[in-house]
Order: C-alpha cells, then structure tokens, then sequence
C-alpha cells in the first residue's frame, strides 16, 4: 500500500469521525431541545404553583372524567395596549389574538420591540384574570400571579371556581334553562331572550362560586378561604358599582351574601371522599404554552 492510498484511508476514516460527531451533537441538542420543551423541572414558576395547588386539591375533590388543560396568557391588558400602538386594527371588537399571547415568549421581527414591552406592561399594571371553557380550558392572565404574589390560597380559589364551570358545563346549563323557559313564547325580542339567557349565567356563576368554596374546604384550606379572597378581588378591581362590570357575575354584595349564607348553612361539611382525583398525571408543552392534567380515574368492578 503506498503512500497516497494511506494519505486517502485517515482521509475518509477523520471525515467519518467528524460526521459521527457532528451527528451525535445534534441528536444530543435535539434531545435536550425535546426535553426542555416538555419537562415540568424547566416549567415557569407560575405553572409550577398551578401545579402544586391543583395536585393538593385532587387528594378530596373529584375533578371528573376528562382532560384539563391550564393556560397562562398575556391578558386583558393587551386588548387596550395592542389598540394603542395600532397592532390590532380592528376597533370595533376584542382583540383576542393578542389577548391569548404567550407572555414568556420573547418575540421577535416587525415592532417586536412594541410587543415586547406591552406584553411586560400588561404583566406589571394588569390586574386578577381568568376563565374557564366548556373545552376543559382554563386561562389565567399572567398579571394574576403578580397581584397574588403569597397568596397561594386565593389563587387557589380562582382554580377552584374556574375548575367548577368545567364540571358544570356552564354556558350550556344556562343556554338549555333559557330554552326551556322561551320556547312557547315567539314574541321575545332578541334583546329579551339575552336578558334571561344572563339571568341564568349568573346563576352558574353563584353556583361556581359555592362549589369552589366547598371543594377547598374539602381540600383542607381554611374554612373561609373563599370568601376572603372573593373580598380581595373585588377590593382590587377598584370601582365596582357599574353596571357592566356585574353583567356576567351577580355584584359584589349579592355574592359575598350568598356565599357567606352558604358557609353557615348546614350543608356546607366535608366529606372524605372515597375516590378522589389524585394522583393527577401531569404533561407540559412549552412551545405550545400549556399545561394539561388527566385525573386519576379508579373503577371498581362488582360481581
């Protein structure tokens, strides 16, 4: 063999090396890419905390039968921020798409710089957001964590009460009541079927609010948990005597005095629960900005 087949030989056999190692490192990168999305170590405080508390309230609650999946959003804020700076152009309507904005992504490209710094503006000055769908969603607005900051418990109750709507099927419940009470009635106007259709929203939404309050007190927080902290978010709000803001809630008075009537009432006991949730199995998706939970569902077979 001479010189040149030699030279050739450590040729291929160092190109060959470089490609195995070159491949190894970005099956390496790809695999802690993979793990980084979908690890619940690398999570954000804030889904970390939902975590936590809704892990504490499965141990004595049943949180029925289906897939759960928690959101945490920009918020509310960036419907009046996005206006501002002319990124939503619709003015006629609610800008949703910037409203559901993942808040710990940076982005980048045309006025990423405008987007940016509203997205920290509707962190910083935002006030308590959430809500629940029929879906199994639930979304928080991120400044929710800022202004409940060592307030684990009342941020417990917002789950509570948005976990209730789920289990309810709210906006259905209220729907099929209006139906049944309209039906025979041709002469309703539109406006008046929208009337009793609120009418009974805000009848979910009392009953979201006892049943929240029941399912802590199920899951060990303190008695009157609820109710302290249904005081602070209203307390945070500022001005609460305008009509629009209880169109989809009953107003303040009406729900504390039904949720303190509730706290003394008889029914108002816990229960162990044979049964429960827990343990909840958990999956996180960083890039999609979610975080599910599956209950623990046991059956038991008779024969």
């Amino acid at each position: 063999m001479n010189l040149g087949n030699l030279f050739k030989i450590f040729k291929i056999k160092k190109v060959l090396k470089f490609g195995f190692i070159f491949f190894g490192v970005n099956v390496l990168i790809f695999c802690l890419a993979f793990y980084r999305n979908e690890s619940q170590r690398f999570m954000p405080y804030e889904y970390k905390l939902v975590q936590k508390i809704f892990n504490k309230i499965s141990l004595n609650n049943d949180l029925g039968d289906r897939p759960v999946t928690v959101i945490i959003r920009a918020g509310e804020d960036m419907h009046f921020l996005s206006k501002d700076l002319g990124l939503c152009k619709d003015k006629d309507n609610y800008c949703a798409y910037y409203v559901n904005l993942n808040p710990f992504k940076k982005y980048k490209g045309y006025r990423a710089n405008d987007l940016n710094n509203a997205l920290n503006q509707a962190y910083l000055r935002g006030h308590i957001g959430a809500g629940a769908s029929p879906t199994g969603n639930i979304v928080l607005d991120r400044s929710t964590f800022k202004v409940l900051e060592r307030k684990e418990s009342y941020l417990a109750s917002i789950l509570a009460h948005e976990m209730f709507h789920i289990l309810q099927f709210g906006p259905f419940e209220a729907s099929l009541e209006t139906l049944k009470d309209t039906r025979e009635n041709e002469k309703l106007t539109k406006k008046e079927m929208e009337d009793i259709f609120l009418k009974k929203s805000q009848v979910q939404e009392a009953e979201a609010d006892l049943g929240g309050a029941l399912m802590l007190y199920y899951a060990d927080y303190p008695k009157d948990t609820f109710l302290k902290s249904m005081e602070f978010f209203y307390k945070q709000i500022g001005v609460i005597h305008e009509k629009n803001q209880s169109r989809k809630h009953p107003d303040y008075i009406t729900r504390i005095s039904l949720i303190k009537a509730f706290m003394n009432d008889e029914s108002f006991n816990k229960e162990i629960l044979d049964n429960p949730s827990a343990p909840l199995k958990w999956v996180y998706n960083r890039k999609e900005n979610w975080l599910r939970f599956y209950p623990n569902k046991k059956t038991f077979s008779t024969f």
